[in-house]
C-alpha cells in the first residue's frame, strides 16, 4: 500500500470519527447515512442556535430539516519543509447539492492526536463557502468518484486569532 493510500484512508477515518462525535454531542443533529445521501452527513432535527462551542457565520439559527455537511481538517499540515494551515476538501458535486438544498457546512479544526481534539468549529451556509471557493476548483484525474474539487484553508473561514491549540472546543465556556 502506498503512503498516498494510507493518508487517504487516515483522512477518511478521521472524518468518520469527527462526524460521529459531532452528531452525538450536538443534540439538534441526526446522522444521515450514505444510503440516504452522499452529499451531507447530518440534518437538523430542531432549531439549532449558535453557542460558544459552535459559532455561526452569516446566520443566527438553523431551521429543522436542514442538511449539514461536516468537514474536518487538521490545524496544521506539512507542506514540504514547512507547515501550513489545514484545508477543507470540498467535492463539487456534493457542494452543488448542498447549495441547492440551502444546506450548511459544519467545519471542524482538530489536532492530529488520538481522539482528534477539536480546537475550532463553525456553522457556515453553503452559499458563503461557495463564494470562498470561487477560483479554487480544479479537476481530479484518475478513477476517483469526484471530477472537480477545491481546498479551502480553515483560516479563510475561522479567524486564527480565536483559535488556541491548547484549548479544545469542549473546554470553552
Amino acid at each position: 500500500m502506498s503512503s498516498r493510500t494510507s493518508a487517504l484512508e487516515s483522512s477518511k477515518a478521521s472524518g468518520d470519527a469527527l462526524e460521529a462525535e459531532i452528531v452525538q454531542t450536538v443534540d439538534a443533529l441526526e446522522y444521515v447515512g450514505d444510503r440516504t445521501a452522499t452529499w451531507h452527513d447530518a440534518k437538523t432535527t430542531a432549531v439549532l442556535e449558535a453557542s460558544q462551542s459552535l459559532p455561526f457565520y452569516g446566520i443566527v439559527l438553523v431551521e429543522p430539516e436542514t442538511p449539514i455537511e461536516i468537514k474536518g481538517c487538521q490545524i496544521e499540515t506539512s507542506n514540504g519543509d514547512r507547515s501550513t494551515r489545514g484545508r477543507f476538501y470540498v467535492k463539487r458535486r456534493a457542494h452543488d447539492q448542498l447549495l441547492e438544498a440551502a444546506g450548511m457546512y459544519l467545519l471542524v479544526v482538530y489536532l492530529p492526536r488520538p481522539g482528534l481534539p477539536q480546537v475550532a468549529r463553525a456553522i457556515v451556509p453553503a452559499t458563503i463557502v461557495d463564494e470562498l471557493l470561487v477560483g479554487r476548483w480544479y479537476d481530479v484525474g484518475g478513477s476517483r468518484s469526484e471530477q472537480e474539487v477545491a481546498k479551502l484553508a480553515w483560516s479563510h473561514v475561522i479567524d486564527p486569532m480565536g483559535v488556541d491549540p491548547s484549548v479544545t472546543v469542549g473546554d470553552r465556556l
